[in-house]
């Protein structure tokens, strides 16, 4: 469960208070407030407090990487959406935190897509047991979304293995007038007595290659 928050302003924000349900907090002036259940609050801030969450807050006037994110669970931005999808590609990152937005009277746009990073959305009038169940699927988002983006990067990363290694077969197979199978187990041969991963010694062979064809573009290299 989330539990700490940044919250990001890019604009000043709106003097409101919590609009309970029953028409008002109740308690007495020496304790902490309490709400009314059912209380529905007009501010990020106010609504995360009554909740128990921490807060922190930072102004910033626009999109920036530089942000304090090492002691928050999540982000908060309340901005326009426009600022929204610029603030999510200057922070794009797969071990970010999770990504909200507290979406404050945005108007709607027929051709409008949310940014794949975020994660949940918070608005004006919601309860704390509203907000309970958008964190906790904002959470399950969060951690769908990273996983997916870790499976793709090592997807990409071993399609870009399997260029090196494609075309230090072929190399080999040119130059050694030998089978792409033989050249497969030449590879596997050589990284096993250098003790190094096949793939660095496609590359190698592929550079070597490229810088003798660059000094004797005419000549077969050998």
């Amino acid at each position: 469960m989330l539990q700490s928050f940044l919250i990001v302003r890019d604009r000043p924000a709106a003097k409101s208070s919590p609009a309970p349900v029953l028409g008002f907090p109740f308690g007495f002036d020496d304790e902490e407030p309490a709400y009314a259940e059912g209380a529905r609050f007009d501010s990020p801030t106010a609504l995360l407090d009554a909740a128990g969450l921490r807060t922190q807050e930072s102004n910033l006037p626009e999109p920036s990487p530089e942000l304090g994110v090492k002691n928050v669970d999540a982000i908060l931005f309340c901005t326009s959406y426009p600022n929204l999808l610029a603030w999510t590609r200057a922070l794009e990152a797969p071990t970010g935190p999770p990504l909200l937005w507290w979406c404050d009277n945005e108007p709607v746009v027929h051709n409008c897509v949310l940014a794949d990073s975020v994660d949940g959305i918070l608005y004006p009038g919601m309860t704390t047991a509203e907000l309970h169940w958008t964190l906790l699927l904002s959470s399950k988002h969060y951690l769908s979304r990273t996983q997916w983006k870790q499976e793709r990067e090592q997807l990409i990363a071993k399609l870009e293995d399997r260029k090196w290694i494609d075309r230090a077969k072929s190399i080999l197979s040119e130059v050694k007038s030998i089978t792409e199978a033989e050249a497969y187990e030449f590879l596997r041969k050589q990284a096993m007595n250098e003790r190094r991963r096949l793939v660095d010694v496609a590359v190698s062979i592929v550079k070597v290659y490229s810088l003798l064809r660059e000094q004797n573009p005419r000549g077969r290299s050998r």
